[in-house]
C-alpha cells in the first residue's frame, strides 16, 4: 500500500504493476486506471450507515485478523482449562489422602487401645495367679510384672 502525496488528503491504495510493449498506451491509461480504482474503493454499498468499499474491505480484513488470532488464542485457553482441571483433580487426590490417613491413624490407635486393654487384663490375671503360689519364681515374675504394669502404665498415659 503506498501513499498518494499529489493529493489534497492522503489516500492508501493498493498498487497496481502492469506490464505492456507501448509505454505511450500505458501512460495515458495509467491515471484513467487509478482514478476508477478509487472510484471504485469511495463507492458506497450501504446507504444506511454510508460505508464504502474501502470501508468495507477494512472491516472484513479486521475481522479476519480477530478471527485468526481467536483462533491462535483457543488452544492456550484449552490448555489453561485442562491444567485447571488436573490442578483440581490432584487436589482432591490429596486431600482424600489425607483422610485416609487420619482415618488409619484413628484406627491404629483404637487397636493400640484394645492391645493396651487385653495386656492389663493379661497382666491381672498372671499377678492373681502368681499371689496364689510360694514359688520363688513366681514372686520375681510378680515383681517384674508389677515393674512392666507400671512402666507400661505411664508411657500409655504419655500416648494416649
Amino acid at each position: 500500500m503506498f501513499e498518494e502525496d499529489d493529493c489534497q488528503e492522503k489516500r492508501t491504495f493498493v498498487k497496481v504493476d502492469l506490464v505492456g510493449n507501448d509505454d505511450f498506451t500505458w501512460s495515458k491509461l495509467k491515471s484513467k486506471l487509478t482514478q476508477t480504482l478509487f472510484e471504485l474503493l469511495d463507492t458506497k454499498i450501504n446507504t444506511n450507515s454510508g460505508a464504502t468499499v474501502s470501508d468495507e474491505i477494512q472491516r472484513i480484513t479486521t475481522n479476519v485478523i480477530e478471527f485468526a488470532n481467536a483462533k491462535l488464542e483457543r488452544p492456550s485457553i484449552e490448555n489453561q482449562k485442562l491444567l485447571a482441571e488436573i490442578e483440581q483433580i490432584l487436589a482432591n487426590k490429596a486431600k482424600k489422602l489425607a483422610e485416609t490417613r487420619k482415618i488409619n491413624a484413628e484406627a491404629e490407635k483404637i487397636e493400640l487401645d484394645n492391645i493396651a486393654q487385653k495386656l492389663k487384663i493379661a497382666l491381672g490375671l498372671a499377678k492373681v495367679l502368681a499371689n496364689s503360689t510360694s514359688d520363688p519364681e513366681a514372686i520375681i515374675f510378680i515383681k517384674n510384672i508389677e515393674e512392666f504394669s507400671v512402666i507400661f502404665t505411664q508411657e500409655n498415659k504419655l500416648i494416649g
